[in-house]
């Protein structure tokens, strides 16, 4: 930002630097930069991305002296580059549009089965339960022990206590990444593992709060990551393999359709 302040202005933008006849203007960075950018961000970028532009124009202009002209001459490597992108390019836009993206429950399970090693966690998770509650609540010890006695009756008021100031969790079913609850949660712990381990019911004081924590299931990190959890990732994996497969039969069929209808011969 300092050094685009310090710019002179032209139709072009702003000049913000100079090589060897070739000018940088700052409608080139600020394509790089957001609204929500730090100040020290944005300075970083600029700095970055002027420095690497400034190295580009002296090894281009160092190029002029050392190439011969025939090494300078990439025009055939360019339109390489673009018949190999554009042949990637619509094949894979052919794939989309014609593979098939549903996936039955068997399908996905049965790939989960057979390729289970390759589903290790990176990270610790949890089945968890918690409530957020003002500690000025009235009860407050017997719904701690209802809570921990399980008491499913009790999560509606404790629901309605949270939904007024705090905040809660009751899926009992879904996995979620003990990093992320420590995020939502005031737990201080230097040893996930054994925590989990030694914790079920949790009640935490913080501030004007406080927190019923029931720590329903964990899977610790290094396991085999459930189902669930890898559901969505499988899909992905199948349909790629999918549009892969598809890909080499449009690639046929487009072939054979060309040499029937003679638009492509062999000398």
């Amino acid at each position: 930002m300092l050094v685009l302040a310090a710019c002179s202005a032209g139709e072009d933008g702003e000049l913000i630097a100079e090589a060897y006849g070739k000018k940088l203007y700052d409608t080139e960075l600020k394509k790089l930069l957001s609204p929500n950018m730090s100040f020290e961000d944005s300075v970083l970028i600029t700095k970055e991305y002027i420095n690497v532009w400034l190295g580009r124009q002296i090894l281009l202009n160092k190029a002029e002296d050392v190439l011969s002209p025939e090494e300078k001459d990439k025009s055939k490597q360019i339109e390489q580059y673009k018949s190999d992108l554009l042949s990637y390019e619509v094949l894979n836009k052919l794939a989309i549009m014609l593979v098939d993206t549903s996936f039955s429950e068997a399908e996905l399970e049965e790939y989960y089965e057979e390729q289970e090693d390759e589903f290790e966690l990176s990270q610790n998770i949890i089945k968890i339960n918690f409530f957020k509650i003002p500690q000025a609540s009235r009860d407050l010890d017997l719904l701690w022990s209802r809570f921990k006695k399980d008491d499913f009756v009790v999560y509606s008021k404790l629901k309605a206590l949270a939904e007024g100031s705090g905040n809660y969790y009751t899926d009992k079913e879904s996995w979620v990444y003990f990093d992320d609850i420590l995020k939502e949660l005031p737990i201080s712990t230097y040893d996930q593992e054994q925590y989990l381990n030694n914790n079920k019911f949790i009640k935490i004081v913080d501030g004007s709060f406080i927190y019923f924590i029931k720590i329903i299931d964990f899977k610790i990190r290094s396991t085999t990551s459930p189902f669930s959890l890898e559901r969505d990732n499988i899909i992905e994996l199948l349909l790629m393999k999918r549009q892969q497969e598809m890909v080499k039969i449009i690639e046929t069929k487009l072939l054979e359709e060309a040499y029937n209808n003679k638009q492509i011969k062999i000398y």
